[in-house]
């Protein structure tokens, strides 16, 4: 089966998903980055074909019509092995995208026995306590109020930033739209955006977007403290990153490799975040369990 799909779970909260690849390969559940639902994963549809992978992509909370919860990692990893259920998925690897990461790292803790493999790709940290502290992050006064019990308010505030930031973009034709989110993008990183690649991140961009509720409730659950431990991850983990990533830079890398017993890093040099993200399906999922060995 491919395709999108409206899943209810037992609570009646609704989980958006899309479907790829081969129907009786080899199960892969994508979690996109932030802020894209399911539709980023359509830009591994191919590679999913020629690796023999059912590539399953979800929308987390507050993304398109997938029904909001509040800020949590742990949370979306159960609510995965649940979305599996319901599609007739045993066991299964998770392959995480930048601001997907974290979720794909709460999959694999959720049910160590099931989940064969984690993936992150560019996967984003706890970034507080990594990266040097920049004063004039907007982010930071609005994690603190988190770091103070006010989620709710945190919460607004990263909802305005989205509207500040993605209001006028989504207001353009779908050209300009795009042309707009990668303005400041290094160009040898953006190989991978052709005309293919740029209406599936049009279509994405519009359906994710239709609220600013995931958007913030990313920021919040991977900005704020973590409600999962990435050092009980004891499924084999893959992390790959670009050594001239300037969204999630390798210090993200070393700090999950220093953390994760069974990690294997591959820090691909002179690689961005989008190159890292986007252009290496193919050995991502064999690394997964899928398709030929990785080169």
């Amino acid at each position: 089966m491919t395709g999108s799909e409206r899943i209810v779970l037992a609570d009646q909260r609704v989980v958006e998903t899309w479907e790829g690849g081969e129907p009786a390969g080899t199960p892969v559940v994508f979690q996109p980055g932030t802020p894209s639902g399911r539709l980023q994963g359509v830009l591994g549809d191919a590679a999913a074909k020629r690796c023999g992978v059912r590539l399953i992509s979800v929308s987390r909370p507050g993304y398109g019509g997938s029904t909001y919860a509040s800020p949590s990692l742990a949370s979306v990893g159960h609510d995965t092995l649940l979305v599996a259920d319901e599609l007739g998925v045993g066991e299964f690897a998770v392959l995480g995208a930048s601001g997907g990461g974290p979720y794909a790292i709460a999959t694999g803790l959720a049910d160590p026995q099931r989940v064969t493999a984690v993936g992150l790709a560019g996967g984003v940290g706890p970034w507080r306590s990594i990266d040097p502290a920049d004063p004039n992050d907007p982010d930071l006064p609005l994690l603190a109020l988190v770091d103070a019990g006010d989620v709710a308010g945190a919460l607004d505030g990263f909802r305005r930033q989205g509207a500040q930031a993605f209001d006028g973009m989504l207001a353009l034709d779908d050209t300009a739209m795009v042309d707009t989110f990668f303005e400041g993008a290094p160009g040898e990183d953006l190989g991978w955006l052709d005309a293919e690649a740029r209406v599936v991140w049009a279509a994405d961009a519009r359906e994710a977007l239709a609220s600013y509720d995931g958007y913030a409730r990313d920021n919040v659950a991977w900005g704020g403290a973590w409600d999962v431990d990435p050092t009980h991850l004891t499924v084999p983990t893959w992390l790959w990153y670009g050594d001239t990533d300037r969204m999630v830079p390798p210090s993200h890398a070393r700090w999950f490799s220093q953390r994760i017993p069974n990690a294997t890093l591959i820090l691909r040099p002179g690689e961005g975040h989008g190159r890292t993200l986007f252009t290496h399906w193919d050995e991502m999922f064999s690394a997964l369990g899928a398709g030929p060995p990785a080169p």
